[in-house]
């Protein structure tokens, strides 16, 4: 009887603390210190004891103050604003709140680094940057994120923006997606590219996914690998090679290097590689491991299949077992994408799977290429475990995915949030590239904030790294871009016309800025596509193209569709 009223206590004191933290969230805001005037420069203090991750923090405030407006940062002398940034735990787990403070003016306080993080993300989208400087916002309170995992899934393959861009960009949107909540950066290795860990490709690619996680964890950032662990590499041995297995609806994918975990040179061969693997990041350390089902991965042998419900959660498990002899407190996910598409009782076999055994897994990811499928909402997560998203954000409806530019999809994300009826415990979206940042952003804030609207975080976005000034029209442009996604009509040009509106009045560096170019050019190119009824040519379209390009660093993008269009600028 103590234990429960023990129990009940602690339930409803939670529940008061996180009401209070949302009724902070979404109301509370006091008059900040100089928002009449912008000022020229800040002085930003840290703590006295700041470790790497903090003083990242710093770094990446004074970052994007710089890409934003003619104000400076300094950590010495005097200055008209001091923002002072602290850790003081007790908030929560990567809490943060922002308060006025007579004499420091501004603090930031943070639970925890992340926390930190999320406060100075907070701060800086709520703040103004003009050509005369900045302007400090006034959102003032405490927010605790609901959804413990909040990730961005960055594919590194087909030498799309991640795989091909200098590092130290890919580095740079890392941190900015930190800001808007992010906790955690996964990444993969394209093995079927490659002859082994010593091909010299291999090793380029290695070091490049290193070097993106190591500048996550420099900013308190999780970090980890996400792995079909019976994929092989291309020179895999023909005695390990996979069966094939039905694939009616070719969601499943297969590019023929796949291994079959149930006969023993298969078992052996795939325990080596992930062993080898996961020891190529010993010194950074991984938070999480994820195993994907298909899209590499499969065998379908009398062994392994259904494979979602044999031999994949069996091989997995024993992965997982290997990532912890090596990361003692890393976290493993299973993702159930393409189960059952066609049928084959794989949501049925892996809830039985987990009846007795659910001890070496944290999460159940399920998402697909339409509707958020209904087994895990109808009949349970199987093993009763936190279930996490993984939506699509890249390639839904045109190919080549970010080809045309920016793809807002913030309706097509309500809906489908909607469908999970506030049963996720985060999730970690499907990026091929940066062209689907306002997308990456929407899901972000929804693991953060279960009950924000998609069209509020949206607005904020179009503030943030626009204007404040704009957001009404850029708002309807999203709208109708997103309606004119699988069909371009007049409202295409009713939307550029609202782009070029909005341009008019940004400063030079937002205009300059890719994020703006990639929408930007997004409604030129429609709008000039249904001028021209589709046709693929001339000067216009050609330099958007090539403009798109060279943002993505997709002159030698290869094996996909990640290259936006070549066209001729001759009219025909």
């Amino acid at each position: 009887m103590q234990s429960a009223k023990r129990t009940l206590r602690y339930i409803l004191t939670f529940l008061a603390h996180w009401l209070s933290t949302v009724v902070l969230c979404a109301a509370q805001s006091f008059p900040s210190v100089n928002t009449g005037q912008p000022v020229n420069s800040i002085r930003l203090v840290l703590p006295a004891k700041s470790d790497t991750a903090v003083e990242s923090i710093g770094r990446i405030f004074a970052r994007q103050l710089s890409q934003r407006c003619d104000a400076r940062t300094t950590t010495t002398g005097s200055a008209p604003l001091q923002v002072v940034l602290a850790l003081e735990p007790g908030l929560g787990a990567e809490s943060f709140r922002i308060a006025d403070d007579g004499k420091d003016n501004i603090r930031i306080i943070g639970n925890d680094a992340r926390g930190l993080l999320y406060g100075v993300g907070k701060f800086l989208r709520n703040s103004r940057y003009d050509q005369g400087g900045f302007t400090p916002g006034d959102w003032r309170g405490t927010s605790m994120p609901q959804g413990s995992f909040r990730a961005l899934y960055a594919a590194t393959h087909f030498m799309n923006f991640y795989e091909a861009a200098p590092v130290r960009e890919v580095q740079a949107y890392v941190e900015d997606l930190g800001l808007w909540g992010a906790n955690a950066v996964l990444l993969g290795l394209p093995a079927w590219d490659f002859k082994g860990f010593d091909d010299p490709a291999a090793r380029r690619s290695l070091e490049h996914l290193r070097q993106i996680l190591r500048a996550a964890k420099a900013s308190g950032l999780q970090v980890g690998l996400t792995s079909c662990p019976n994929q092989g590499f291309a020179d895999a041995p023909p005695a390990t090679r996979a069966s094939s297995f039905p694939d009616g609806l070719g969601r499943r994918g297969s590019f023929g290097v796949n291994c079959c975990p149930s006969s023993p040179a298969g078992h052996q061969y795939l325990l080596n590689l992930q062993g080898r693997l996961f020891d190529e990041f010993k010194d950074i350390g991984l938070d999480y491991v994820l195993f994907w089902p298909y899209d590499e991965g499969g065998c379908g042998c009398a062994e392994c299949w259904p494979w979602g419900s044999r031999g994949f959660p069996k091989l997995s498990r024993e992965v997982v077992q290997a990532a912890r002899a090596r990361f003692p407190g890393i976290k493993s996910i299973l993702s159930t994408w393409c189960y059952d598409t066609p049928p084959a009782g794989e949501w049925e076999g892996l809830a039985r799977f987990l009846e007795s055994d659910q001890g070496w897994l944290n999460y159940i990811m399920a998402d697909s290429h339409t509707d958020f499928p209904r087994y895990p909402l109808d009949q349970g997560v199987p093993g009763g475990l936190p279930l996490l998203n993984f939506p699509e954000i890249s390639m839904y409806g045109r190919s080549p995915w970010g080809g045309f530019g920016a793809n807002p999809l913030p309706a097509r994300l309500a809906g489908l949030w909607k469908q999970t009826q506030g049963r996720l415990a985060g999730g970690m979206p499907y990026s091929e590239g940066i062209y689907a940042d306002m997308n990456e952003v929407i899901c972000l804030q929804l693991y953060w904030q279960k009950s924000r609207a998609a069209d509020d975080i949206l607005k904020e976005y179009l503030a943030f790294e626009f204007s404040p000034e704009v957001v009404e029209d850029l708002s309807q442009a999203v709208r109708l871009l997103e309606a004119t996604w699988l069909e371009r009509g007049p409202d295409s040009a009713r939307a550029f016309a609202l782009l070029q509106k909005a341009e008019a009045r940004l400063t030079p560096r937002a205009k300059a800025a890719w994020r703006w170019r990639v929408l930007y050019l997004r409604g030129l190119i429609d709008s000039e596509l249904f001028r021209r009824h589709d046709k693929m040519e001339g000067t216009v379209l050609k330099e958007a193209f090539d403009e798109l390009t060279r943002i993505y660093h997709a002159e030698n993008v290869h094996g996909m569709p990640v290259r936006p269009p070549q066209v001729s600028p001759a009219e025909h």
